[in-house]
């Protein structure tokens, strides 16, 4: 419990009730230093204990401090949590702004760091940035945005994470290691009393090693959370034509956006093992995103496409074929790819073995949603992939969608005028019903083998 008095009357206390610290945290409290790096497994509760931190802080001292968080999305929990524990010493509450007004004339303010530039010219006691592995260039982004604003004061910061492979979060913390002004610590998700040894010990058997290292045991690795070989497949800088790949096995990957989201879609060579084309764009209706894709894909002679198609539905993709386009099936026999709790981790296994056998390079700017992307398993055991909370995967997906692609069909004798699609003429997009065959396979073991048709 925090309690606080009014300066307009110092007669009114109020008392603020916050979760108690579990030991280690205590711990934590008690031996940190201006500048703090929390370094925890999952459900270790280091949002808890910062929002204790900088609510004390806040309380205390009277003046401005601020959180920061990755994305929008992970501010807007946090802003509702704290506002909660806050609310009897809340004056004004401008969420708009996010931004609380207390009642001892101190401010708390919220900013998302996917608008960084927003807290420049501010100046706060103390900051907290939250899930700091998480953000994007973040040692640049502290040393020219965040800790200007704390210079007034000589102001403290705390930053709390479960760590993402060596990135600026990691870099932070060697420098911080000989640093006296900054105190570093670990502490694994088994440190937490009010996880139940059995779950943890569930949790280790259940997932793969490197998850477990990252996840509960706090540990850096040298890759992403889930893909591996990350530093050497994620290199391509610039974009390739069609003329270099003239003769070529291509295959294209599409991850449907909405207006708010981003669509992606990435063209792939067999031949030579790389991404040879790639493009995000958003705020686009279907139509207008359909005719870019047509554009794209025609100037690359019209390679083999396999959209997503949970997101549009059939109806759209009938239409990419009806414009012949080269739409794909996907595992159920429909057009697309339908992403299930059953197919997605196929696909998404198929991307991590591409780029653990070296076998697919990919453009270098998606390195970082590839390393953030996440493995872990509901209660019944049914393993989850996906992007961390606030965060998008379409880069991910565009390009597994793409592997699938290369990888699945390993000949294309005998497609052409396969059928109708709602009366139209379609290619690729019917099974044939004669004389054709459509030959899958691994093509990974084949290559192991020998026997790569690709060859």
């Amino acid at each position: 419990m925090a309690r606080t008095t009014s300066p307009q009357n110092h007669a009114t206390s109020h008392d603020i009730f916050l979760p108690p610290p579990h030991p280690a945290q205590y711990e934590a409290e008690q031996n940190m230093k201006r500048f703090n790096l929390l370094r925890c497994g999952r459900r270790w509760g280091k949002d808890v204990s910062q929002m204790r931190r900088i609510i004390k802080i806040a309380l205390s001292s009277r003046k401005p401090v601020a959180w920061y968080a990755p994305t929008y999305r992970m501010l807007q929990e946090n802003w509702r949590e704290i506002s909660s524990y806050l609310e009897p010493v809340i004056q004004r509450s401008r969420e708009s702004e996010h931004r609380l007004d207390l009642i001892t004339g101190a401010p708390i303010d919220f900013w998302s760091l996917e608008n960084p530039e927003s807290s420049r010219g501010r100046k706060y006691y103390h900051v907290a940035i939250n899930e700091a592995a998480l953000v994007k260039d973040l040692r640049m982004l502290w040393n020219t945005v965040i800790r200007p604003t704390l210079a007034d004061w000589a102001g403290s910061a705390d930053f709390g994470s479960t760590p993402r492979g060596l990135n600026d979060f990691y870099e932070l913390e060697v420098a911080g290691r000989n640093d006296p002004e900054w105190a570093i610590f670990h502490y694994p998700t088994d440190t937490n009393p009010h996880i139940p040894k059995e779950e943890i010990e569930a949790l280790r058997r259940s997932l793969p090693a490197r998850v477990v290292k990252q996840e509960i045991d706090a540990e850096y690795l040298e890759d992403g959370s889930f893909f591996e070989n990350l530093d050497k497949m994620a290199i391509l800088q610039t974009k390739d034509t069609p003329d270099q790949h003239i003769n070529h096995v291509l295959g294209a990957g599409l991850d449907w956006g909405n207006e708010e989201n981003f669509t992606c879609i990435t063209i792939g060579c067999r031949t030579c093992k790389r991404i040879v084309y790639w493009e995000k764009f958003s705020m686009l209706g279907y139509m207008a995103q359909r005719e870019r894709i047509f554009r794209i894909l025609r100037h690359w002679n019209n390679p083999p496409v396999l959209p997503e198609r949970n997101s549009i539905g059939l109806p759209n993709l009938e239409i990419m074929v009806a414009g012949g386009l080269h739409v794909m099936r996907g595992p159920d026999g429909n057009l697309g790819f339908n992403t299930s709790s059953v197919t997605k981790p196929v696909l998404i296994q198929k991307m991590a073995l591409a780029l653990q056998y070296e076998d697919l390079y990919i453009p270098a700017e998606y390195k970082d949603e590839f390393a953030v992307f996440e493995l872990s398993f509901t209660s019944s055991g049914q393993p989850i992939f996906e992007a961390p909370r606030g965060f998008n995967d379409d880069e991910v997906m565009s390009v597994a969608l793409c592997n699938w692609v290369l990888n699945e069909f390993v000949s294309w004798d005998g497609f052409t005028d396969l059928g109708k699609v709602e009366g139209y003429i379609s290619q690729f997009a019917t099974p044939p019903e004669s004389n054709v065959d459509i030959v899958f396979s691994n093509y990974l073991e084949d290559e192991r083998q020998g026997n790569s048709k690709w060859a």
